[in-house]
């Protein structure tokens, strides 16, 4: 079926802030939109305008599935698939409930210490909403207020997502979403198919990555932002290199069980379209590691000691990351994104 980027509603609002960048697009847009300019002079009455940037948002925002009947099959795939996985790996259940999402759940997203709510949507967006205020020098009681929404649709089929946060003496700590998003739709659809799997994974392994991370950072402070984004970016590729691997061992046997009499699955071509992604930049060390130790074992020496699957992936994967990382890690009470 065709991705679909309408109707949105919104998850959950992201904070507050200007967005440099996009907020230079929103100016460029109405100083190059003489209708729109025309149109607010006109209710004004006046050819001067003054104007003020009134509020901005960043809110995360989901396309629901309106086809009752997918969405029932993808839940149930959902469920089914979860339960074999655990039972398969020995992993404790992490969920509360994986459900579709019929409309805006603001209300309904579970406390941190609930367990974690799967959402199962149709499509995924970032909005920025920038609001802008006009009026006159003449008559400032009488105002336009316009309201201009960026959306950035994010191309992940799953999502799940732990915040570093940096205390009072730089003491590391880590907040998790109470929540996951799983799309239903994809160019790919095999991609579809492994979303639960591969978020279970994360939601799994994520405690040892964490650990790994505030490990090197408590063994190497740095008030490096870049340096510090260096280490969480590959810790982060690390776990998608075991997840790769575990889910690369887990999937013919899945598909056995849940696609049987359908069409052979291009496994190794859905993996190889993730290479263009730096993330992925160790997945085939991956692969290659979790075949040769076994599913329980990798799952086991990763639980264990993170560093000494990573150990195992190349010299490259061992060697200390360069300070030549983006420069997007928050320090201090703020939380970049894990």
């Amino acid at each position: 079926m065709e991705v679909r980027q309408d109707p949105l509603v919104e998850f959950s609002l992201k904070g507050e802030g200007v967005d440099s960048t996009l907020s230079q697009e929103n100016r460029r847009f109405i100083s190059q939109n003489e209708m729109l300019l025309n149109n607010i002079r006109t209710e004004l009455n006046s050819d001067l305008l003054n104007w003020q940037l009134k509020e901005t948002r960043k809110r995360l925002m989901v396309v629901p599935e309106n086809h009752p009947a997918y969405a029932a099959l993808f839940e149930r795939y959902c469920h089914a698939v979860v339960n074999y996985l655990l039972q398969r790996t020995g992993l404790p259940n992490p969920y509360r409930a994986i459900t579709t999402l019929q409309d805006s759940p603001t209300n309904s997203i579970p406390s941190k210490d609930g367990g974690i709510t799967a959402y199962l949507v149709h499509n995924i967006a970032d909005v920025y909403s920038e609001e802008y205020v006009f009026s006159t020098t003449i008559n400032t009681d009488r105002k336009i207020s316009i309201t201009l929404d960026n959306r950035i649709y994010l191309g992940e089929i799953g999502s799940y997502s732990s915040f570093l946060v940096i205390g009072e003496n730089q003491q590391v700590t880590f907040e998790r979403n109470p929540y996951t998003l799983w799309r239903n739709s994809a160019e790919n659809p095999l991609n579809v198919l492994m979303a639960p799997i591969e978020e279970t994974l994360h939601i799994a392994l994520r405690g040892a990555t964490e650990e790994a991370i505030r490990t090197r950072l408590n063994e190497e402070p740095t008030s490096s932002r870049a340096n510090m984004e260096a280490v969480i970016e590959e810790w982060l590729a690390i776990e998608e290199a075991i997840v790769g691997g575990l889910v690369s061992a887990l999937l013919p046997e899945i598909m056995d069980q849940f696609m049987a009499g359908h069409a052979t699955v291009d496994i190794a071509g859905t993996f190889s379209e993730r290479h263009v992604f730096d993330k992925y930049r160790f997945l085939d060390q991956g692969i290659a590691v979790v075949n040769a130790l076994g599913l329980q074992s990798a799952i086991g020496l990763y639980l264990e000691q993170a560093s000494n699957f990573k150990a195992l992936l190349t010299p490259l994967a061992g060697k200390s990351p360069s300070a030549s990382g983006e420069d997007t890690t928050q320090t201090s009470s703020n939380q970049p994104n894990v």
